[in-house]
C-alpha cells in the first residue's frame, strides 16, 4: 500500500466491519457529530432525498443491528420534499424508477460519510441489509415509515468491538475493479492472478476460514462462493419487491405486466 498521506486517508484505510460489539456507550456528542457530518455528503439537486433513523432500543439493536450500541437506518425518502412542496403551494412529482435510483445514491452517500465520520472518532461499524431480511410490513410498522416514497435502503451498526479483530479483510485494487479511460474485461492472465490472490491467505480477500471451507467440503473460497454462498439467493421473491416499489410510487403498473 502506498504511503498514507493524511489523517483522513488513514481513517478510510482503517475502516473495518465489526460483528460483535461491547457495552461501551457512544456519547451523545459523538453521535451528534456523526449525524451532522454525514449530511455533508453530496446529494442530487440539493434535495437530500433521505431520512436517518437513530435506533437505541436494545431489543431492536439485538434483532436488526447485531447488538450494536447504536443503529442508524438510512432510508430513501421523498416525503419531506413532497410535503414542503404542498406547504408552499408548489407541485413535486417523484416520477418513476429513476427517482428511486437517485434516492438510493443519495442515501448510500450519506451512509458512507457517516461510517467514515464514525471511524474518525474511533467508533467501528457494520453495514447490513438486515432490514431486507425481515418482513417489509414489519419493518415499516416498527419504524413508522411512510408507505409512500420511502424505502429502508441500508442499516449501519455502530459501536466499539467486544474483541479486537486480529486482521483486516483485504480488497481487490487492480484489474477488474479499476479501469482507466474505458472499461476493460479481465483477460485470462489477470483472472489467473486474481484466483491466486484469493488463495493467498496474506491477501485476506476471503473472510471464510480454512476450517469452515473444509466443513462445507471446499478447498478454496471461490468454489465456496460460487457453489454455496451465491446459490442461497435473495430471501424475498422479486415480485414482492416490485409490488412494494409500485405501492411507494416508484413503479408504474405497466412495468409489472
Amino acid at each position: 500500500m502506498s504511503k498514507i498521506e493524511n489523517d483522513i486517508i488513514k481513517t478510510i484505510h482503517g475502516l473495518r466491519s465489526i460483528r460483535s460489539f461491547s457495552d461501551k456507550e457512544i456519547s451523545a456528542k459523538d453521535l451528534e457529530t456523526i449525524l451532522h457530518s454525514s449530511v455533508c455528503a453530496a446529494n442530487s439537486g440539493g434535495r437530500q432525498n433521505y431520512s436517518i433513523i437513530v435506533v437505541d432500543d436494545k431489543e431492536l439493536l439485538k434483532q436488526l443491528f447485531y447488538g450494536a450500541n447504536k443503529g442508524l437506518l438510512f432510508c430513501l425518502d421523498f416525503n419531506r420534499v413532497v410535503d414542503v412542496a404542498k406547504h408552499t403551494g408548489n407541485d413535486f412529482d417523484v416520477f418513476d424508477l429513476r427517482a428511486f435510483i437517485n434516492g438510493c445514491i443519495d442515501t448510500m452517500l450519506v451512509c458512507q460519510t457517516a461510517i467514515i465520520a464514525s471511524k474518525s472518532l474511533g467508533i467501528d461499524s457494520l453495514v447490513t441489509n438486515s432490514v431486507h431480511r425481515a418482513p417489509f410490513d414489519e419493518v415499516y410498522k416498527t419504524f413508522n415509515l411512510p408507505e409512500k416514497y420511502c424505502f429502508p435502503v441500508i442499516a449501519v451498526c455502530l459501536g466499539y468491538p467486544e474483541i479486537e479483530p486480529t486482521f483486516k479483510r483485504g480488497r481487490i485494487k487492480g484489474p477488474g475493479v479499476i479501469h482507466y479511460g474505458q472499461y476493460e474485461r479481465m483477460d485470462n492472465k489477470e483472472m489467473d492472478e486474481l484466483v491466486k490472490d484469493y488463495a493467498n491467505a496474506e491477501k485476506r480477500l476471503s473472510n471464510v476460514s480454512a476450517d469452515r471451507l473444509k466443513e462445507h467440503g471446499f478447498d478454496n473460497f471461490l468454489d465456496y462462493f460460487y457453489q454455496l454462498w451465491s446459490t442461497r439467493g435473495f430471501p424475498k421473491p422479486m415480485d414482492e419487491f416490485y409490488k412494494l416499489l409500485q405501492k411507494m410510487g416508484f413503479l408504474n403498473k405497466e412495468f409489472l405486466k
